[in-house]
């Protein structure tokens, strides 16, 4: 991931940084985009997809080839909370003082938006676009892959990787968890290869819904999981 354009930036950025991927100006009340990002990588389709457990420290840990094989930048993403609740509120409104909210903002503009979502992922958050639910990852695969195609931001929300962690106690066997991200991996493949051409898929990683004790990781890895950011990579069709 050496050879990867890196823009550094903090999470409340996010909304004014999808709305200018998205042609749509950022309105002033919220924190602004994060610079540097190619305007090559701007698009009227989005793909906007959430892994629970997987940061920096995953994706270099564990190499999924799409990701990585793929991505044209990385978003390293500064928060003083990077687990999922918090995450989820600050893409969502940015300033939380602002009265704002992305998905309704997108709607607004004129674009259609949907969001396959956890019943979780809505609880105090003020969405009014179309919602489908899901219980599981594999459901928002499915549901994903009937409606990629037709509308302009797609929101979807991978919980598997927590739950491998909740399973183990926070200790799951890398074997375990490789098999895991290499499944999600080759389903962005399929995503990426169906997607019209001009979409742009940002994948973001939180580091868990939960704060969870420390995983082990072998040899330099264990050094590096303090520093473990928070990630948002683009792949632009």
């Amino acid at each position: 991931m050496s050879d990867l354009a890196a823009f550094q930036g903090h999470m409340n950025q996010i909304p004014s940084t999808l709305l200018s991927l998205l042609g749509i100006p950022p309105p002033s009340r919220i924190p602004p985009k994060i610079e540097g990002i190619p305007s090559n990588l701007k698009s009227e389709h989005i793909v906007f997809a959430i892994f629970d457990n997987f940061g920096l420290l995953e994706c270099t840990y564990y190499q999924p080839k799409f990701l990585i094989g793929r991505s044209e930048a990385i978003l390293m993403l500064e928060t003083k909370n990077p687990y999922t609740r918090n995450v989820l509120q600050e893409i969502i409104h940015g300033n939380p003082n602002a009265d704002f909210n992305l998905l309704n903002h997108i709607q607004e503009s004129g674009r259609k938006v949907t969001m396959i979502a956890r019943p979780d992922d809505l609880e105090g958050t003020g969405v009014s676009v179309e919602t489908k639910p899901s219980d599981s990852d594999n459901r928002t695969y499915i549901e994903t892959v009937k409606i990629l195609n037709r509308t302009d931001f797609l929101w979807i929300h991978f919980l598997d990787f927590e739950n491998l962690y909740k399973q183990y106690s926070f200790r799951p066997p890398k074997e375990i968890t490789q098999k895991l991200i290499s499944r999600t991996d080759k389903w962005l493949k399929v995503l990426h290869k169906q997607a019209k051409p001009g979409t742009l898929m940002a994948i973001l990683g939180t580091r868990g819904r939960e704060e969870s004790p420390k995983i082990e990781y072998e040899g330099k890895y264990a050094d590096w999981k303090r520093a473990s950011l928070p990630i948002c990579i683009l792949i632009k069709k």
